[in-house]
């Protein structure tokens, strides 16, 4: 089966503080980027599939309908909003037969998205500006598929995979709208995804990740902004790490359910103008029902996963997110 990094649409943005709307203008909003994986990879995440290249379809629905603030509350500054995103996101990946040495294969994995964004907020509230539909920002970089390990009666045990995944600001930007395709700024995604099989049809997952993020040198907003009484010149979104997980039961030959989740966590407050932006670090847990079904040849497979999440702070919180993806090998 074939389960590869992937990168997802994330909308993540200081919503505008009510007390804040003065004579300075709101406050800054610092994103973090958009291509980050929350809860696209589950099942099986520690299998690449055979060695050559595969491509992977994903296509995923998100629906918020309020932003919280730090203390997980929420803005009331919006009223009656609706933010629906939709992302098509193509995966190619390759990794050698050869290996290099106690069982890693080098390779290569190139993501590419389209994503469609669509706010709505009433004539009572606060207002942003969506993007409309273009092409997000490209995740690429190295990864090493190692081999399976198994017991003595050939039993699958374990198997896992390393990952350095680059974002690129490839994608659609417009700085004079506050949602956008692309987050102008490069990141560094490392992650380390495995999967343990302790017991006949059943298996655990998880996909652990980095993020480090370079300064966006032409931040979007679509009124004017200030911080400690200058113009915002730059902004910078802290450093984060989070965990995707996944468990599940083979209940009938090749189809497998189970529950999905992430748990994002942002370690360090976000810049503006080089300056540490208080109390604005984002963090969100998702969790739902899931199923697996592998194909009849060895690289296909087909995912759905459904989340809702809680725990939400200085992000808009998604109601409803639902993912199809699918797998095959060439």
């Amino acid at each position: 089966m074939k389960t590869i990094l992937t990168s997802a649409l994330v909308l993540s943005m200081l919503a505008v503080a009510t007390s804040a709307v003065a004579a300075e203008g709101p406050p800054p909003s610092v994103s973090q980027p958009s291509g980050i994986n929350l809860g696209n990879t589950s099942f099986y995440d520690g299998f690449a599939g055979p060695p050559g290249l595969s491509h992977l379809t994903y296509l995923k629905y998100n629906s918020a309908s309020s932003f919280r603030d730090k203390d997980g509350n929420k803005n009331n500054s919006f009223s009656d909003l609706r933010l629906n995103t939709a992302q098509l996101l193509n995966q190619l990946s390759y990794y050698s037969p050869q290996s290099i040495g106690m069982g890693a294969h080098l390779g290569w994995n190139l993501i590419v998205p389209i994503v469609y964004l669509d706010g709505d907020f009433s004539d009572g509230g606060a207002k942003l500006k969506d993007n409309a539909t273009g092409l997000g920002d490209i995740t690429t970089g190295p990864q090493a598929q190692f081999d399976l390990i198994t017991d003595k009666d050939g039993r699958p045990l374990f198997i896992q995979r390393f990952g350095a995944d680059f974002i690129l600001p490839t994608g659609k930007y417009d700085k004079h709208k506050d949602i956008n395709e692309s987050s102008n700024f490069y990141s560094f995604n490392p992650y380390w995804a495995a999967t343990l099989m302790p017991a006949p049809r059943w298996e655990l997952s998880w996909r652990l990740y980095y993020l480090y993020n370079f300064k966006n040198d032409s931040p979007a907003s679509s009124s004017p902004q200030s911080f400690n009484g200058q113009t915002v010149r730059e902004t910078q979104a802290g450093q984060s790490a989070w965990a995707n997980f996944a468990f599940s039961y083979e209940v009938v030959p090749n189809v497998s359910v189970g529950l999905n989740g992430f748990y994002f966590k942002q370690l360090a407050d976000d810049k503006v103008n080089g300056d540490r932006l208080e109390d604005s670090r984002e963090q969100v847990l998702g969790v739902g029902p899931g199923l697996f079904v592998k194909g009849r040849k060895e690289g296909q497979g087909l995912w759905l996963n459904v989340y809702k999440e809680s725990n939400v702070e200085n992000r808009a919180r998604n109601d409803f997110s639902v993912q199809l993806r699918i797998a095959h090998a060439f």
